[in-house]
């Protein structure tokens, strides 16, 4: 016999076998049981997660011949679906019979009564490659199909169906299966077969195959194929180009030990074997997140991706602080990613910045009677008053600044390397918040970017390079998101109080003006005779 693919030989044959979903199978379960079945099921949900094949025992269930427990899997019926051989059980792929036509030929085959079960089950996989046409015609159908006939829709991407469509049916929503429920299931697979596979392997399977149990088996069927009987974590690595955890450790590792050469070397090696660096960058956040979670609880039933030995070098090497700062630089980093033509460069940017923070602060004794002090020199920034940034705003101008965002957009950033580089991209993703011929005032995301500018040592570096761009020297300053809104707030009070009040006039009073008055205003004095009545 040919060999079968395990994701079919391991294929749910009743609702027992089948992984996750419990929502779903309890209440077709139910549905089935009381006799309350719905005319038309829509299935949603990821690749993998179970859609076709719960259609299927669903079609079992309503046309098993047993009296007892549904669907036996042992009468004519069940047999004939599970081989996809029964003649009231029909599976279409919308992708290949998506027109019209195709739909106004099923629409004539379903009045049409069943030939051996109970009901006609129609399974559409992919109903969202069906055309507009071809929905308006399965439309009246699927609103009122006849008593025997039972439609089941599956879909990956829900959105594409039309609404009037989704009305009429019953959705389920299939969700991604859990990390332990994909690593106990190729446990139990692996046991069948007779296979020897390391628990770090099938960890690392269960996380590639990111929620989907038919994804899961494939990928275990490939590591088969390559390793035969006997799979370990460098196995799958080889396979699917995933680097070990030992190959991030050594990355952490090099960091620590400030290993600059080594680190680009490494990393060049990782990038030339194939290895995908969006999730390198997920995985290196993993793991630094699992330390930290290790620091705080000393637990090891947390860890999923470290095991003891790892966490324990990881935990020596960093504190919390230095590692949840190390998150923070790949979490930023990944996200700029989905712009980018070279990712390993930006990767590379990143773990130097991390190489950077990882200064061993200079130690400083100083004698006490009792004991000795060590305190840590403290990095200068720059820093300034509220009064400072005050005087700062009150100079800026909206045309200063529009001049200068059109100089720094214009910077090519390949131009410059190293700590420069890492600059430069910095204050072209800030903001501008205010622009004088004196000072530029930055805004960033985070408090870290803020302070690399503001560092003494790089805010000279930053405008040096400025200085060759901008029509003159300006000292640049960086802030916080919440600090701009705390900065507007605070400008806008002390301007307040420096605009000086609008004067009053006080109202004259009203002069009571006789008719000589205006008689003589209008005639002069001697112009005229006042007659007495």
């Amino acid at each position: 016999m040919a060999y079968l693919a395990l994701y079919r030989k391991y294929r749910p044959k009743n609702f027992g076998e089948v992984f996750g979903q419990q929502h779903i199978v309890e209440t077709l379960k139910n549905a089935v049981k009381h006799n309350k079945l719905a005319h038309a099921y829509l299935f949603c949900g990821p690749r993998g997660t179970g859609k076709t094949s719960i259609a299927k025992i669903l079609a079992k269930m309503v046309n098993c011949e047993s009296e007892n427990e549904k669907p036996c899997c042992a009468c004519a019926s069940c047999i004939d679906i599970q081989e996809s051989a029964h003649p009231d059980v029909v599976e279409m792929d919308a992708a290949s019979n998506n027109g019209v036509d195709e739909a106004r030929e099923l629409v004539e085959k379903v009045k049409y009564a069943p030939m051996s079960g109970k009901y006609k089950v129609y399974i559409i996989d992919e109903v969202h490659m069906m055309t507009t046409g071809a929905f308006n015609a399965l439309l009246k159908t699927i609103e009122e199909p006849p008593s025997f006939c039972i439609f089941v829709l599956a879909t990956t991407e829900p959105h594409k169906i039309p609404s009037t469509i989704i009305s009429r049916c019953q959705r389920f929503d299939f969700k991604k299966l859990s990390k332990k429920v994909i690593q106990n299931s190729l446990a139990q697979v692996c046991e069948k077969e007779k296979i020897n596979c390391s628990k770090e392997a099938i960890s690392l399977i269960a996380d590639l195959a990111d929620g989907g149990m038919r994804d899961a088996l494939s990928i275990l069927d490939q590591c088969i194929a390559y390793a035969q009987d006997d799979i370990n974590i460098q196995d799958v690595s080889a396979v699917y180009g995933v680097a070990t955890t030992a190959d991030k450790i050594e990355l952490y590792q090099l960091i620590y030990e400030k290993e600059v050469k080594q680190l680009i070397e490494k990393l060049s090696e990782i990038e030339t074997n194939g290895i995908d660096i969006r999730r390198l960058t997920t995985d290196l956040i993993d793991i630094a997140k699992e330390t930290v979670v290790y620091i705080y609880s000393k637990n090891l039933d947390t860890l999923s991706v470290l095991n003891e030995e790892n966490v324990q070098k990881m935990a020596s090497m960093f504190d919390s602080n230095t590692l949840l700062t190390y998150v923070d630089y790949l979490i930023d980093t990944l996200s700029k990613y989905r712009d980018a033509t070279n990712t390993l460069t930006y990767l590379e940017v990143c773990l130097l910045k991390m190489v950077e923070f990882n200064e061993e602060p200079i130690v400083v004794e100083k004698e006490v009677a009792e004991k000795e002090e060590k305190k840590p020199v403290i990095v200068e920034n720059k820093s300034f008053s509220d009064e400072e940034y005050y005087q700062m705003l009150l100079k800026s101008t909206k045309k200063i600044k529009e001049v200068d965002a059109k100089i720094i957009n214009g910077i090519f950033v390949d131009s410059f390397f190293g700590l420069e580089k890492q600059l430069i991209n910095l204050i072209k993703e800030a903001e501008i918040m205010a622009s004088s011929k004196t000072n530029i005032i930055l805004t960033v995301d985070n408090r870290t970017d803020a302070n690399f500018i503001n560092n003494k040592e790089n805010n000279i570096i930053a405008e040096n390079m400025m200085e060759k761009y901008l029509p003159n020297r300006k000292e640049i300053v960086c802030v916080t998101k919440e600090e701009k809104e705390f900065l507007i707030t605070y400008f806008k009070s002390e301007r307040s109080k420096t605009q000086k009040p609008k004067k009053t006039t006080p109202k004259k009073q009203e002069e009571t003006i006789t008719t000589e008055d205006r008689l003589a205003s209008l005639f002069g004095k001697d112009g005229f005779d006042v007659v007495g009545e």
